[in-house]
């Protein structure tokens, strides 16, 4: 299935739903935005749904107040974005019949995606964004790009590139958010509010993570925890610790670099990034995640401190396979 047959998928529909991953970033959230805009100046009706909030840097990107929870037009074309089904958290569940009655659209750049139980997708792992995937299908909707939809794209590339910052950012990359730049997106403000405007509690938060953070290997592999706890004593929510794994990462030595995530007492969510020098997707398939080769993630249905010490084994058990290679 390719690009093509995606475009057919949406030109062909009357009714869109665009469906966010679970604990929304700006690539899923900016890549349905995106399209909801777009579709509706074709004069279809749209939607965008997430199953958790918008995170608080988000909340201003145009059509942001408007998200919903589960879907409410009747079923038509769905699509998926930034992740499979099963990453939708809560909706895929919750609206399973609904869902059984659409057409199933995936729109994707992970590389562990196949794309299966879809009806038509277009998975492109060279792409440092879904955004940037939207960048280049919107224009064969037959929609311009203006300065809402080049606002919402930006955010998505910004935050998966870091700022371009990522060896993610290709040069297609770049011209892509050179050509939404000059649509009016506002790059300085996105990165800011995505980056940089951090309130004290999500700092205080980071804090707390950053004092218990751990190492093995002579620090090629670095971790850390936020629990329940921290959140608590800071007055902050798990979104709060959006954007600590790239600080995590910046450790000079750590080839893998681990944030463990508690939702209670009995399930953890991980996000890993990786050097070169290893497979954050070898790491995390292992545990039904996937992701990047850098940057991935999964969830673990166990107490932090067992979660830690499968993960963490895992993680050693790649820097062995790494060695072996002669990486």
């Amino acid at each position: 299935m390719s690009r093509a047959d995606v475009v057919a998928a949406i030109l062909g529909a009357e009714r869109i739903t665009a469906i966010c991953h679970e604990n929304p970033d700006a690539d899923t959230l900016g890549s349905a935005l995106a399209l909801r805009l777009a579709v509706e100046r074709l004069g279809k009706q749209a939607e965008v749904v997430a199953a958790d909030p918008v995170p608080p840097t988000l909340v201003d990107l145009p059509g942001a107040a408007d998200v919903r929870t589960l879907p409410q037009l009747e079923p038509d074309v769905a699509v998926v974005l930034d992740g499979p089904l099963s990453r939708t958290g809560s909706v895929a569940a919750e609206a399973a019949d609904w869902l059984s009655r659409a057409r199933v659209v995936n729109i994707d750049h992970h590389i562990s995606n196949d794309g299966e139980g879809t009806d038509a997708s277009w998975v492109d792992a060279d792409a440092a964004a879904t955004c940037e995937m939207m960048a280049l299908l919107i224009p064969e909707l037959g929609v311009e790009i203006d300065t809402a939809i080049a606002t919402v794209l930006t955010a998505g590339i910004v935050q998966d590139t870091h700022t371009f910052s990522h060896p993610n950012a290709t040069p297609r990359t770049l011209r892509v958010a050179a050509d939404l730049v000059a649509a009016g997106a506002p790059l300085s403000a996105i990165h800011r509010s995505i980056y940089a405007d951090k309130p004290f509690g999500t700092l205080a938060l980071w804090g707390r993570i950053m004092a218990g953070m751990a190492q093995r290997r002579e620090g090629r592999i670095v971790h850390a925890a936020m629990t329940t706890e921290m959140l608590s004593d800071t007055g902050t929510e798990p979104v709060a610790s959006e954007g600590f794994i790239d600080l995590l990462a910046s450790t000079k030595t750590a080839d893998i670099t681990v944030l463990f995530k508690e939702v209670d007492e009995s399930h953890v969510r991980v996000s890993v990034r990786t050097s070169a020098r290893a497979d954050a997707v070898a790491i995390t398939s292992a545990f039904g995640g996937g992701g990047h080769a850098r940057a991935a993630g999964c969830s673990i249905d166990e107490p932090l401190a067992r979660a830690t010490e499968l993960l963490l084994d895992e993680c050693e058990r790649e820097l062995d396979r790494a060695d072996a290679r002669g990486r």
